[in-house]
């Protein structure tokens, strides 16, 4: 637990720093979490309990393509607005290379090339997509950085995270998902959402964008996603037969073991604030 703490600290702080410090800083931080976490997945990808074996080098290029889009294409257009043009030129560039991919995995001669193929998609679903959403958010109305948009996205996922935890250790009882994950419980699960939506009382008071309701909401989707991200990762380590995604982070394990939940909660968080601004 000490040392769980003590890394926990020592990352949170290079996390706000890095948002806090300028826009460049935050991209470089999740370019990092884009290649650190696919470093990961494909570690676990190869694992016994999974045993594919995709082409590494393809992997890594369709994640950062994807997501070096959502830096791409606004500055293409000069704004957050896109183009069609824009997107067909994206979605040409995409289909040359996953057509590349294909070329490739007929010489490599490797078993299962189906499931090898397919698997060149999870980087960009589960972890670029994820992060591009995280990059948007960051840009306010008028196209200037908002870094306490994103902080308050981590704001919510450490107190669910925090919150659920000691919820579950002290008053768990019920068995959330015992399947996936032993510890969690339906305790835990509520007394995180709790906290969540008490972050989204702070978020209506501190940056003021939107109704109370909506931020009540915000906080409470994403406790779920949170919780949901949490289990698919387990769900991913239990067929590899892993404990740790990685040996990144002491007591944490990984880039993926520390931040499934925000992987997976990302794109809720994006999509709630956007509708948010339609309606």
């Amino acid at each position: 637990m000490k040392t769980r703490i003590i890394t926990g600290v020592i990352f949170g702080i290079v996390l706000i720093g890095s948002i806090l410090l300028s826009e460049y800083s935050y991209a470089a931080l999740l370019l990092f979490l884009v290649v650190q976490g696919q470093r990961e997945l494909n570690a676990l990808a190869s694992a016994p309990g999974i045993s594919l074996q995709p082409a590494r080098g393809f992997s890594f290029a369709i994640s950062l393509f994807v997501f070096l889009l959502f830096i791409g294409i606004p500055l293409l257009d000069g704004s957050y607005g896109v183009k069609s043009a824009h997107l067909l030129l994206a979605l040409a560039c995409f289909s040359l290379l996953f057509s590349a991919a294909l070329a490739v995995e007929l010489f490599r001669a490797r078993p299962n090339p189906l499931g090898n193929l397919a698997y060149l998609f999870v980087g960009p679903l589960y972890l670029a997509l994820p992060m591009g959403c995280l990059l948007v958010v960051s840009i306010g109305e008028s196209g200037g950085y908002e870094p306490w948009n994103v902080l308050f996205f981590f704001f919510f996922m450490w107190a669910s995270d925090t919150v659920a935890y000691f919820s579950g250790r002290f008053f768990g009882k019920r068995k959330l998902f015992e399947r996936l994950s032993p510890k969690k419980t339906i305790e835990g699960f509520i007394g995180g959402t709790i906290a969540s939506a008490l972050v989204g009382i702070a978020a209506h008071a501190v940056l003021g964008t939107y109704t109370l309701p909506v931020w009540l909401l915000v906080g409470v989707l994403m406790a779920f996603a949170g919780t949901a991200g949490d289990l698919v990762e387990s769900m991913f380590k239990r067929q590899a037969g892993i404990k740790d995604s990685g040996t990144l982070l002491p007591g944490h394990g990984g880039i993926l073991d520390r931040f499934d939940s925000t992987f997976f909660a990302a794109p809720v968080y994006w999509a709630g604030l956007t509708i948010a601004e339609w309606l």
